[in-house]
């Protein structure tokens, strides 16, 4: 099935980052369409109650999309029928994840210097699957010069759309996203292309739209510790205006939220040390706020979190 957009701007999957609580803040500044975090097929096939809680969802978080990660097919088939019944609006396979505890077991990224298991693997996914189906890939292991080759085996496979990221596995997050590569894939798809890498700004998604031709951006690392940038990218494609940067007291506000829905899900505990990260991410760029960003991993407790954040926002004023 084809897959059919109904917005320019889609929230990436993100370990340990796209939780309910994140994606329920992001939606909150103009997200439309979040991914769940990338789920292991091995682990959801078993059962896992750590699984089955990192796809926790309700009716205020939609359109969803969850992203399986695997190579093998038992686990996979496993995986489509735990999926069942389930109200998940596209199936997206990782063949892009370049870390190497993935890349070992042959999974995300490895699968791209095997276009036959790929093809095989997407081919029993969209047989298997009462959605859409997508796939998430790079533009190779360590060379984009076989980019579209890649790209045109997954879409034979029955695919409705692929998600490019702009590197090679071997780049990881480093060096520059190569717009000319996407924009050659897309030429030749006839599925629709959702363009990632680098989209840490309102001005860098419409580079990418310019650039490549995509038919949507996915958002992943511009998205931490910046909510806002949803509505940014909305305004500046829609009426070519750049917005503000969100006002001191906004950025307090959406730190204190943020807070208390991570503690609302994970119970205080676990909610604070989820958190920790997040202030690192909501403070970035503030003069002064360093210490307090070495301070934070000593703190455990609610309290101590809004002490800090509230020495924050009297530092920076």
């Amino acid at each position: 099935m084809l897959l059919k957009l109904k917005t320019s701007v889609i929230l990436s999957p993100l370990a340990g980052i796209s939780s309910y609580p994140f994606r329920i803040l992001n939606r909150r500044f103009g997200c439309e369409f979040c991914f769940l975090e990338m789920i292991n097929c091995r682990s959801l096939a078993h059962s896992s109650k750590k699984t089955f809680k990192m796809m926790k969802t309700d009716k205020d978080d939609r359109p969803l999309g969850i992203q399986l990660l695997g190579a093998n097919e038992g686990y996979i088939m496993k995986s489509l029928e735990r999926l069942h019944g389930m109200d998940f609006d596209i199936v997206d396979f990782n063949a892009a994840c370049p870390q190497r505890k993935v890349t070992s077991r042959g999974e995300g990224a490895a699968l791209l210097k095997d276009r036959k298991k790929l093809a095989s693997l997407l081919e029993l996914i969209t047989k298997n699957c009462d959605r859409p189906v997508s796939v998430k890939i790079r533009l190779g292991w360590d060379n984009a010069s076989k980019a579209s080759d890649i790209a045109l085996s997954c879409q034979e496979s029955g695919i409705g759309a692929i998600f490019v990221h702009g590197r090679t596995k071997e780049q990881g997050y480093s060096g520059t996203v190569d717009y000319g590569a996407i924009a050659s894939i897309k030429k030749k798809l006839k599925i629709p292309l959702i363009a990632s890498g680098d989209i840490l700004s309102a001005e860098l998604a419409k580079k990418m739209f310019d650039e490549t031709g995509c038919n949507a951006v996915a958002v992943a690392r511009g998205s931490l510790g910046n909510p806002w940038l949803f509505r940014e990218i909305k305004e500046y494609l829609e009426r070519g205006r750049l917005l503000p940067r969100p006002s001191l007291e906004e950025l307090i506000k959406t730190m204190r939220l943020h807070l208390r829905l991570l503690c609302d899900f994970y119970g205080d505990i676990r909610g604070v040390a989820h958190f920790k990260k997040f202030f690192i991410w909501y403070t970035r760029g503030f003069e002064g706020a360093k210490p307090m960003r070495n301070e934070i991993s000593r703190i455990y407790t609610i309290s101590g979190i809004e002490a800090l954040i509230k020495r924050f926002k009297d530092t920076v004023a």
